[in-house]
């Protein structure tokens, strides 16, 4: 898939988000919304950031529940 992001142009696969993630702990914190590889839930904005090496503040946490979605991962929201 192809996306934008802070001006720059990236092409991303699901595929490409498992492997970068591969031997990642998930971070602690205070996120809403996660995915899950390999049974553990990543924050959508740690996800993004490490895939594609940009700061968490280069995106949105809405733009990155819609990337994340049209690659087809399931969206969990975090239930307090």
């Amino acid at each position: 898939m192809r996306i934008t992001l802070s001006g720059t142009v990236f092409n991303i696969t699901r595929k490409d988000i498992e492997k970068k993630l591969r031997g990642i702990e998930p971070e602690e914190g205070r996120a809403k919304y996660f995915i899950d590889i390999g049974g553990k839930n990543y924050p959508i904005k740690q996800t993004l950031s490490r895939t594609l090496n940009l700061p968490g503040v280069a995106f949105s946490s809405h733009q990155a529940f819609a990337i994340l979605q049209k690659l087809g991962f399931k969206i969990i929201e975090k239930v307090n």
